[in-house]
């Protein structure tokens, strides 16, 4: 199966450059859908033509991003200078209240 997403440059090129091994995600009703082996195709929000293709290698949940650091390491989950800088930026993204509601889903992914 093949889905799509959307990601803003920084995340897509560190994905492009294999530097990202991990996409974060809310566990939402959306995400319940992705299995091992299927395909995300992530658009650059600089340009939603831009695209790059993944295989999903992994589905891993956890409770809270915090919980997820302490079983994957940050850095593989996209650049970051420490553990705290990390946890700021993707509550920049997703609510402490979203965070609980959903939980959250690592997806180990390779570029096709």
């Amino acid at each position: 199966m093949k889905h799509e997403m959307k990601l803003n440059n920084k995340a897509f090129n560190n994905i492009k450059s294999g530097i990202k091994k991990f996409e974060l995600r809310l566990y939402d009703d959306r995400r319940k859908n992705i299995n091992l082996g299927d395909t995300i195709i992530f658009h650059n929000l600089n340009n939603l033509e831009d695209t790059i293709s993944v295989k999903v290698l992994a589905l891993l949940r956890y409770p809270s991003f915090a919980d997820l650091f302490k079983d994957i390491d940050y850095k593989l989950c996209g650049s970051a200078n420490s553990l705290e800088e990390k946890l700021e930026r993707v509550h920049t993204f997703y609510t402490i209240e979203q965070e609980k509601k959903h939980g959250i889903l690592a997806i180990k992914i390779e570029l096709i």
